[in-house]
């Protein structure tokens, strides 16, 4: 299975998905169509599978439409059984509460994720 990369704007999160388990969102995710945006990174998981999933979110801001397809994503991860361990560590900025509120939705919805939440003081690489 090749990895998937797709270059970041400022409007559309950099993603990196690796068949050794490794997956990054990072960035701002306002695409103006989030279901096709987000099409070709659930087929890519529905192909993917690993024992150990390392999953890193790390956006600084997403609308309600990726909101859905973040769950999407997740849920085609977790419906594969052969990926056994799966962590996602949750980033979000100091005093953005509504991120960590996000994160902490998610985690109350999916079943076999567990989840690190780590709050940085300033947005990283800006």
């Amino acid at each position: 299975m090749e990895d998937l990369f797709i270059e970041g704007t400022k409007m559309l999160p950099t993603v990196t998905m690796k068949s050794d388990g490794t997956i990054k969102l990072e960035g701002r995710a306002l695409p103006e169509n989030a279901f096709l945006y987000f099409k070709p990174l659930i087929e890519w998981t529905k192909s993917f599978s690993n024992k150990d999933v390392d999953i890193k979110v790390n956006l600084e801001y997403f609308n309600t439409a990726v909101s859905k397809q973040l769950l999407d994503l997740f849920k085609a991860i977790e419906a594969n059984p052969a990926n056994e361990n799966i962590h996602i560590t949750w980033m979000y900025e100091e005093g953005d509460d509504e991120m960590l509120e996000s994160g902490e939705i998610y985690e109350d919805i999916l079943k076999r994720c567990r989840f690190t939440y780590k709050q940085y003081a300033e947005i990283p690489n800006k």
